[in-house]
């Protein structure tokens, strides 16, 4: 909790100290009307969940609504692409995470926004890992166990992870690279399920 009081409180200096520079909000005090939240993901998706409480307590210091926008789909690039045409005033902010400013430049020929020139990088929010479960009763206890009988079997083993949309041939999200990295490295086969966590939202 204090981590995210002071991921809070960083996100709001941030934004003041940023406009405030320029001379934007001379007139006035800062915020003075709602903020929006525009996130890349569907509605209870993780990114979702820390924008909405991110966004409540940031309206209980400020007296102001935070709307949280959900543009889901095209690996985020909607989402990036509506936030990088706003207006620069503090007023639109953009929740998300790896895949829009990092993964997506390395996946796709073009992007409809620039992910360095058309942001202005605030604070980070926080960190995510991934990690790699079998059953208890699983006579594999490590990679190397279960990449023998992988690399025996092809299709043996299978994984799911986030896409655009259900039957998505690719997908940017860390929870679809981690398993792909693990694959190539131990030189195996698997069957790719993709979930839909990219619903449509409005």
């Amino acid at each position: 909790m204090t981590h995210f009081h002071a991921g809070r409180r960083a996100v709001v200096a941030a934004l003041l100290a940023t406009f405030a520079a320029t001379g934007a909000f001379a007139q006035g005090k800062y915020p003075d009307h709602p903020i929006t939240f525009v996130v890349p993901f569907a509605a209870g998706s993780a990114t979702d969940q820390l924008a909405r409480a991110l966004g409540a307590s940031i309206s209980a210091d400020t007296k102001q609504a935070v709307v949280v926008d959900n543009k889901a789909g095209a690996s985020g690039m909607m989402a990036a692409q509506a936030a990088a045409r706003a207006a620069a005033d503090g007023y639109t902010v953009l929740i998300t995470t790896n895949t829009t400013h990092a993964a997506n430049e390395h996946l796709y020929k073009k992007l409809p926004y620039d992910p360095v020139k058309d942001f202005v990088p605030v604070t980070g929010l926080g960190k995510g890992g991934q990690v790699l479960v079998v059953r208890a009763d699983s006579p594999y206890k490590s990679v190397a166990t279960s990449s023998p009988r992988r690399r025996r079997s092809p299709g043996s083993s299978a994984s799911a992870a986030a896409a655009r949309r259900a039957g998505s041939p690719a997908s940017s999200s860390s929870s679809s690279a981690a398993p792909t990295s693990c694959t190539c490295r131990t030189r195996a086969t698997r069957t790719r399920s993709p979930t839909c966590s990219a619903a449509r939202s409005t």
